[in-house]
């Protein structure tokens, strides 16, 4: 046999054994079922076992997310109750405060808070959206006012629940900031 014909051989038997082993487990349902018939459990889910339902709970003494937050509407008149844990003159509330207004904020709202974002129509460059108003218009609203806004959205502002709750206070404070000209 020639060494042309041994590698000829040895490809197409690389071939079949490849191809053939790539679905060796389906000859037998015997063979190696447990990855195929395992039941997936999800997080929280409530599972049958051994007759007893069991399921995986929170750990002891967690506040469930939905019982914790009080939700206001957008104009509920109760947003005026919510207070500004953070001193609104702190430096390093104000300085979080303008990172996260440069994260979240500044896009639409533009560097000073005028309404005039890169996606702004107001902007020197026109974006796509009208009428995004100006932090001076809030300036009569109060602190949980502001905040409400940031965490339910408002117009075609979204909601920035994503955004923890401390920190949303920290943006409060540098809108307030921007609001009296960049002043403390």
């Amino acid at each position: 046999m020639s060494v042309r014909s041994v590698r000829g051989v040895a490809i197409v038997a690389g071939i079949v054994l490849s191809l053939s082993t790539g679905c060796w487990e389906q000859w037998s349902e015997d063979w190696f079922p447990q990855m195929k018939w395992q039941k997936a459990v999800q997080a929280f889910e409530r599972v049958e076992f051994e007759g007893q339902v069991e399921g995986f709970s929170p750990p002891e003494g967690t506040v469930p997310v939905t019982g914790a937050v009080p939700t206001f509407e957008r104009f509920d008149p109760g947003v005026d109750s919510l207070t500004n844990p953070t001193p609104p003159g702190a430096f390093q509330s104000l300085a979080a405060g303008q990172e996260l207004y440069q994260v979240y904020c500044e896009t639409c709202h533009g560097e000073t808070g005028m309404g005039d974002g890169p996606v702004s129509m107001a902007g020197a460059k026109q974006g796509p959206f009208a009428g995004v108003f100006p932090l001076v218009t809030a300036m009569s609203r109060s602190d949980g006012y502001i905040y409400n806004i940031i965490r339910q959205g408002a117009g075609r502002m979204p909601n920035y629940r994503r955004i923890p709750d401390e920190d949303r206070w920290h943006i409060v404070n540098y809108v307030r900031y921007l609001q009296k000209g960049g002043r403390p």
